[in-house]
């Protein structure tokens, strides 16, 4: 058995036998655990007094949820990626800078974009159905990690095209053709961003 479902059983235990929190933490700390784990195990357990104790909802890991959003989120980049190389070829179009390269590099972006952008949709609704059937998927820990690993990148994105700005402005490079394309990052990123950022703040209570 695990160390960590030892520390879970003991203060179950502990809880069941009338210890107040206080000395299961006293106990605990002096037996050498460290605070953030005696919390952590206090934590997997409500605070109303009730016996047995009543365990909270934890995370939960599947290899279902890894394939599901490892996909979705790869389908997304994919298609993100794709969309900023067409918006910045056609910049290029209508500053006539573009060439033969910038016509090959609309027409892969757009057949990327008819592939990926039905799927991610077909994806992105089909699991929403079931978080909405079952709000407890909400605790999905690969959903949350492959959330904020997107808020990652989104904020990075962004962050490396305001840099990119910047430094064109303070070199004399800036031009409205830069900047064009400097805004079509930002409103994709950003656009990720500020969607997977809402997601979490409207998602059911974990």
């Amino acid at each position: 058995m695990a160390q960590r479902d030892e520390l879970s059983i003991f203060v179950r235990d502990a809880l069941a036998a009338g210890k107040s929190r206080a000395e299961i933490t006293a106990a605990l700390t002096h037996a050498g655990w460290r605070s953030a784990e005696v919390q952590d195990a206090l934590n997997g357990w409500d605070e109303m007094p009730f016996s047995p104790p009543i365990p909270r909802p934890v995370a939960t890991v599947s290899a279902r949820d890894f394939f599901t959003y490892a996909l979705t989120f790869c389908v997304l980049i994919l298609g993100a990626f794709n969309l900023v190389v067409v918006l910045q070829a056609l910049v290029d179009v209508v500053f006539a800078t573009g060439d033969g390269g910038s016509d090959r590099s609309i027409r892969w972006g757009v057949a990327v974009l008819i592939v990926t952008g039905p799927m991610y949709l077909w994806l992105t609704l089909r699991e929403r159905r079931k978080l909405a059937r079952d709000p407890a998927l909400y605790r999905s820990a690969i959903r949350k990690w492959m959330i904020y690993i997107g808020l990652l990148l989104a904020a990075l994105t962004m962050l490396g095209d305001s840099i990119a700005t910047i430094y064109a402005l303070l070199t004399g490079d800036l031009t409205a053709q830069f900047v064009l394309k400097a805004l079509v990052v930002l409103v994709v990123a950003g656009g990720i961003f500020a969607y997977y950022l809402r997601d979490l703040r409207e998602e059911a209570p974990s």
